[in-house]
């Protein structure tokens, strides 16, 4: 069964929502990021984790929404497990490069992509 990217609407409204605001992109893009997510064993139970340039997400599962239904959200990449960073390199979601940038970020970037 595929995945479901189910977002959560009132978390991540612009310009006044709280946690980390997903950026702005088309929903096809946040569902092509939900299916290639990868989980990386002993590194959160239920997670799963997709990257694209500059940025870094983490899944949830969103069991109110259905069975294998997701919510995602950008976490910031110098805070991100390296075995996940390593996974995504090794997955060809990041370059290597993209990798070490990931590894040194501080905060989320300013707009997507």
């Amino acid at each position: 069964m595929p995945r479901a990217y189910v977002p959560y609407e009132q978390k991540h409204q612009w310009p006044k929502g709280h946690g980390s605001l997903c950026p702005q992109m088309p929903l096809e893009q946040a569902r092509a990021l939900l299916e290639q997510a990868i989980a990386v064993p002993a590194v959160g139970a239920n997670k799963l984790w997709a990257a694209s340039g500059r940025w870094c997400f983490c899944a949830h599962p969103s069991p109110h929404a259905g069975t294998d239904a997701w919510h995602g959200f950008p976490v910031i990449g110098g805070e991100v497990d390296e075995r996940v960073l390593h996974g995504l390199c090794r997955e060809g979601q990041i370059s290597r490069r993209e990798l070490r940038r990931l590894r040194m970020q501080r905060q989320l970037p300013e707009a997507w992509p």
